[in-house]
């Protein structure tokens, strides 16, 4: 499952730049070492600075303890930390953003052949959701401390599920500051919802203490004591990328004729803008031979990078994307209809028992 990675460098007194890369391996390392897999030689990047791995289907962002950190979206992931990746979300270090994006879930071209691979996807992840698949099942990964990568399903024939550190719970994690019984899980056929069973620390969802049974969604992350679970929807990713099909993303907002403001990041283009109105330039690279380098050359305490750094050697990357005609809609439309129905027909089934 091949994954690339958008590197936009803004090194103060140069003009930004962006490299692009593509990795078809399971762990992506970036420091300032050599031997990293995307090597960024500045003093600001520690040598060992952060790794993506990838852990069955999904990928996750850990920080190595580097000394300036790393932020996911925006927000410091802590030194050692842990952070699930999903398709679009930005890594930042010290003067570059990189963002990543999941190959597997590109789909620049909304051909009728690529939006009913998107539906047919679609259509299998929700089989999965329901039972069909257990491996497709959400639950919940524990990610740090002496457990950390011990991961709970929640199943269909999961109803009630007890979090705690004693024995008799249906997922027990050894740490001395969560309590024996301290969360339970219920899922319903409308959602997955978790509630403090009683516990002397509470139970907090995106760093916010809850006092109610709260629905999880896709990528929420859970406090316990002092661990850290994440909550992991495999299907919501594939969903999720009905935003990216402008006739869904029209219809969501209801505007038509926008100036491209109200959507994605369009807003912050300017900031790479050479002032003539083009798109800046795309370094592609790959991973072929040694890992590739951002920068070439030594690089002195300061930040300091040799002039060759940003010579312009590519040409200008094509984002744009063809408009979804009335065969794309027909397909989704069909899929949509036999998720529909499937749903009501288990429904059905159940409640006839």
């Amino acid at each position: 499952m091949p994954v690339k990675l958008q590197v936009v460098m803004t090194i103060p007194g140069k003009e930004p730049r962006e490299f692009e890369y593509e990795f078809d391996e399971e762990r992506i390392s970036i420091g300032r070492d050599q031997d990293n897999e995307i090597q960024v030689p500045l003093s600001t990047v520690s040598r060992k600075h952060c790794v993506l791995f990838r852990e069955q289907d999904e990928w996750f962002l850990e920080d190595l303890k580097s000394t300036h950190g790393t932020k996911h979206n925006g927000r410091p992931v802590g030194a050692g930390g842990k952070k699930l990746l999903r398709d679009g979300d930005s890594i930042d270090l010290i003067h570059f953003k990189i963002t990543f994006q999941n190959a597997e879930l590109a789909s620049p071209d909304y051909s009728a052949e690529k939006t009913e691979a998107l539906a047919r996807k679609m259509v299998e992840e929700v089989l999965a959701t329901i039972g069909k698949d257990g491996g497709e099942t959400p639950y919940v990964r524990v990610m740090n401390g002496p457990d950390e990568g011990k991961r709970f399903d929640i199943g269909v024939d999961v109803s009630e599920a007890v979090i705690g550190r004693g024995a008799d719970c249906d997922f027990q994690i050894n740490d001395a500051n969560i309590s024996r019984r301290h969360g339970i899980i219920r899922r319903d056929w409308n959602e997955i919802t978790i509630e403090d069973a009683g516990s002397k620390n509470g139970v907090v969802i995106n760093d916010k203490k809850i006092s109610r049974p709260t629905a999880l969604r896709d990528a929420d992350e859970v406090l316990l004591g002092a661990v850290r679970l994440t909550f992991i929807d495999p299907s919501a990713k594939f969903i999720g990328k009905l935003d990216d099909i402008p006739a869904f993303a029209d219809a969501s907002t209801g505007m038509e004729g926008d100036d491209g403001d109200e959507h994605g990041d369009n807003s912050d283009s300017d900031s790479y803008n050479d002032g003539d109105g083009d798109a800046p330039d795309v370094e592609t690279r790959t991973t072929e031979g040694d890992g590739p380098s951002l920068l070439a050359g030594p690089v002195d305490e300061g930040d300091e990078v040799e002039p060759g750094a940003f010579d312009d050697d590519e040409g200008v990357v094509d984002t744009t994307h063809k408009g979804l005609g009335a065969v794309e809609l027909g397909v989704i439309g069909v899929a949509i209809v036999a998720v529909l129905g499937l749903a009501v027909g288990v429904a059905v089934l159940v409640l006839g028992y």
